[in-house]
């Protein structure tokens, strides 16, 4: 994960997701896509032009604080949906990942509410990194979310596609980002006797074989497995291990667990207590 989309709508919230891709480096990170989005429906060409220059401007300076954290620094104003753009952005510009914040029930300011959220979380084809807005505000550095995010990971897995893009991208991260991964896997708690016993069997050795190859990258790791449902067993886990990350995939292995794991994703984006990595 080198370079990021890193999506502004110059909103009273803006300056805390810029200070909290300052700790950005400490995944690996190097270069950043600075974008912004401007909605042209109903305007002419001149005001267009006019609130493009005034964007670019006002990106550049949003810049320095990051290019003193030692990020290189691209800014792009593009004009239209601000989902079809930003999709279209992170594609043209070749990003591994978008970073932004979000709100108890929405997600980044103007730009993401209500359905554009949800739009956003549909139809991403990279992962996206989010916090929570009032997480940020308690914070002297917003940064250091960053910095200490991958102390202790939490990473829940159905033994999805999905869930190794998500296993992967975590053992993948920059040497040393990592410190702590917590496996998890929740069994159905409607599940009993042999059933039970069973998913139980399947889902220790589907663990310890994960926990092997965490073994190889030098990424120190534990397993959990809870009886459940998925989104209380992450959120729990969280709360009883102080997660300070959490890398999760969005797509189950059949059409009720895609609706399943995409709840799950969107639920902590919207209340988890740490940063939250979501892999499509």
């Amino acid at each position: 994960m080198r370079t990021v989309l890193l999506p502004v709508d110059f909103s009273d919230d803006n300056h805390l997701i810029l200070a909290f891709a300052k700790g950005l480096p400490a995944l690996g990170v190097r270069h950043v896509v600075l974008g912004h989005v401007v909605e042209v429906s109903g305007l002419e060409g001149p005001l267009i032009a006019r609130k493009v220059d005034e964007a670019r401007e006002l990106l550049r300076d949003h810049a320095a604080g990051l290019e003193a954290a030692g990020l290189g620094v691209e800014v792009q104003v593009v004009t239209g949906d601000p989902v079809e753009e930003l999709n279209a952005l992170a594609t043209e510009t070749h990003v591994d990942a978008a970073v932004y914040g979000s709100h108890a029930k929405s997600v980044a300011g103007q730009l993401f509410v209500g359905s554009v959220s949800d739009r956003l979380m549909r139809e991403a084809t990279i992962p996206h990194l989010v916090v929570r807005f009032d997480l940020l505000r308690n914070l002297e550095d917003p940064a250091s979310l960053l910095r200490h995010f991958g102390e202790k990971i939490v990473l829940p897995t159905d033994f999805s596609l999905s869930a190794a893009h998500a296993f992967s991208l975590a053992i993948e991260l920059a040497p040393g980002a990592i410190k702590h991964l917590t496996l998890l896997h929740a069994v159905d708690p409607a599940l009993t006797g042999d059933k039970q016993r069973k998913a139980e069997e399947g889902a220790e050795f589907h663990l310890k074989n994960l926990q092997a190859m965490c073994t190889q990258k030098k990424v120190a790791s534990s397993v959990s497995i809870r009886h459940d449902a998925p989104v209380h067993a992450v959120l729990d886990e969280i709360g009883d291990r102080r997660a300070t990350g959490v890398i999760v995939g969005t797509r189950g292995r059949n059409a009720v667990q895609e609706v399943l794991m995409g709840s799950v994703s969107m639920t902590l984006m919207r209340q988890a207590s740490c940063p939250v990595l979501i892999v499509p």
